[in-house]
């Protein structure tokens, strides 16, 4: 499963990448599709991930509930950004957008942005006031905002935004910044939301300029997330009937039916060739393949334990295309915990953690050689990608069950193969820091549920360092429940809450934008550093990463983080995606669009409809 912050959170990476199934009834784990292929209407049905249905509609999505699935699987048919990715490389598609390329000058401190002729479904010009209303609600949320990466990066690191007029936006940094970056990580989190229609504090309220000051913000915020809250009236309520995207919400189904949508006939970009959109929920990555296998299915997915029977589901009508993934897969430690955070504070212990996780195994034996080890923050994947860095094409902590025994055994554990380790030497000159003596070896997991791939690579990180006294107590539950749990605990306002609770996290992986940098994820309070890991020398290098265009500098930031381990990496399955012959398009099976990216069936075409 995936997550997204503009790292984008998904769910079983590869596995996860659900698809859809024209009128399958029957099958369990998998929902009925609810509308007929009717003559002239092209309807193309797409499977959501196993267990992870969209649940959130308003685009200020925060960090509980910002995903994949939600961002860039929903909300965006709805509402696309300002800037569309481009399907086959990491750059912005700046012909396909709604803006024209920004430009740059002053010193790389002054940013313009010109839009295009755009709609709004109600009639209604999109203007730049919609894009500082959007800058003005994120920023009242704070730091629960899921683009939350920081004090000191967007839309902290302006000076001013600016709406000069209808359609021109001016961004005034406080210093310069590497143009690259800005335009990846702080232009294009930019969704325009409609500021004439849901700029208000209730639903009877007249519309006014309330965003323009933060308590007014805040009051729109709490009522748009309110609205956002019922998904029952998704699909009625006038709020979500203003759209700009290529599709308007027919019905909404939840974890039970189908999501419907249907062509926006005010769209302001090329006409949807795909007149009807269905996103169906699967309970299960092996519910999804039923569907595959039943010829029902429009666009899916082989599951990483299913490859073996690739040569039959191309003998049943699809074309099979295996792709690597824009991103990578970890186990977040929660150094914040008050019971185990001690411990998971201390580099060695993650070193340990890392020599136990059989990587090369995870991917010939569960994902059929059809994956790709992680050593740190930079996908090694399309070959030639310039931000990867020699560090990370090695694995500094290989798999070795002694070499975890020793590091161990060098920090005062009492190693028990098999049972639990236990701390013998406490404090700095032992186990670490807060670590007390007699405290054993034992953490729990929490992962996402119907992936049969994470489950394995679950069960196979248990039995493994169970070889070297390593205790671990895996639990899954759907990736929903995982995104609202996995959260930074911060005492003693949390004390009690399941953000205290979890040890170690895992959704998934993490899908990233066109400019990889660690902002938001690896910073000191970033939005989605979820386990509070925390390095002021790190700190300073993504921070200058994000003004340098010298790739030299982003790799020291990639380096560092190779060596001090603050994850434990997983290794990424491909998605192997299977479209019926016939289905095509711009992006369909891309690395950066696709079944796990940003989709768009607005660029589809089904020649056999």
């Amino acid at each position: 499963m995936i997550r997204q912050s503009h790292w984008k959170a998904v769910a079983g990476l590869s596995a996860a990448s659900a698809l859809l199934a024209v009128g399958v009834t029957g099958l369990p784990g998998v929902a009925s599709a609810s509308s007929a292929h009717a003559a002239g209407n092209t309807v193309v049905t797409f499977a959501e991930g196993p267990g992870t249905p969209p649940n959130y509609i308003f685009p200020e999505t925060s960090t509980a509930n910002q995903s994949l699935y939600n961002n860039s699987q929903f909300i965006n048919l709805l509402y696309p950004l300002v800037y569309l990715p481009d399907p086959y490389q990491p750059v912005m598609d700046y012909n396909r957008s709604m803006a024209y390329p920004p430009k740059f000058s002053d010193h790389d401190t002054v940013v313009t942005v010109t839009l295009k002729h755009w709609m709004w479904s109600d009639g209604t010009p999109v203007t730049a006031r919609d894009l500082v209303f959007y800058i003005n609600l994120g920023k009242a949320m704070g730091t629960t905002w899921g683009n939350y990466a920081g004090p000191s990066q967007f839309p902290y690191n302006l000076k001013s935004y600016t709406a000069v007029n209808a359609s021109t936006i001016k961004f005034v940094l406080k210093s310069p910044m590497n143009p690259t970056y800005f335009i990846d990580n702080g232009i294009d989190y930019i969704t325009p939301i409609p500021q004439h229609a849901w700029d208000k504090t209730c639903a009877t309220c007249p519309v006014g300029n309330y965003d323009m000051t933060p308590a007014g913000a805040k009051k729109v915020v709490a009522f748009l997330q309110k609205e956002a809250s019922d998904t029952s009236t998704y699909a009625t309520n006038p709020l979500w009937k203003v759209v700009d995207g290529p599709y308007m919400l027919q019905s909404f189904g939840g974890a039970s039916s189908p999501d419907v949508f249907v062509a926006n006939p005010h769209y302001s970009g090329t006409p949807p060739a795909v007149k009807t959109f269905e996103e169906v929920p699967f309970t299960t990555d092996s519910a999804e393949f039923i569907a595959l296998r039943s010829g029902r299915v429009d666009y899916g997915y082989v599951p990483s334990q299913d490859i073996p029977a690739i040569p039959s589901v191309k003998a049943e009508g699809y074309n099979v295309t295996p792709v690597p993934t824009w991103g990578f897969d970890y186990i977040i430690p929660n150094q914040a915990n008050p019971q185990v955070g001690p411990i998971l504070k201390q580099a060695y212990i993650r070193q340990v953690l890392a020599h136990l996780v059989d990587q090369n195994t995870m991917i010939a034996h569960f994902m059929q050689g059809y994956g790709v080890p992680t050593y740190g923050p930079t996908p090694i994947y399309p070959k030639g990608n310039p931000f990867v860095s020699p560090a990370e094409l090695h694995n500094p902590y290989p798999y070795s069950v002694s070499a975890a025994e020793k590091l161990l055994k060098q920090h005062g554990w009492q190693v028990n193969p098999g049972k639990v380790d236990i701390c013998e030497v406490p404090g700095p000159r032992g186990c670490g820091a807060g670590v007390t003596k007699g405290e054993k070896l034992s953490l729990n997991l929490l992962y996402s549920s119907g992936n049969t791939t994470l489950q394995e690579d679950a069960d196979l990180f248990q039995s493994d360092a169970a070889l070297a006294g390593v205790q671990i107590n895996p639990r899954s539950e759907d990736f929903n429940t995982v995104i609202a749990q996995v959260q930074p605990c911060v005492l003693p306002k949390d004390k009690g809450t399941p953000y205290c609770k979890w040890q170690l996290g895992e959704y998934g992986g993490i899908s990233l934008s066109t400019y990889p940098s660690g902002e938001g994820l690896l910073n000191t309070g970033g939005a989605f550093n979820a386990g509070q890991f925390s390095d002021p020398t790190l700190d300073k290098l993504i921070q200058n990463s994000t003004t340098s265009s010298d790739l030299s500098v982003y790799k020291q930031y990639e380096d560092l983080v190779v060596k001090l381990e603050p994850w434990i990496w997983q290794p990424v399955p491909d998605n192997i995606f299977a479209t019926k012959k016939g289905l095509s398009g711009y992006g369909l099976t891309s690395e950066f669009d696709g079944g796990f990216g940003y989709i768009e069936p607005e660029f589809w075409t089904f020649n056999n409809r």
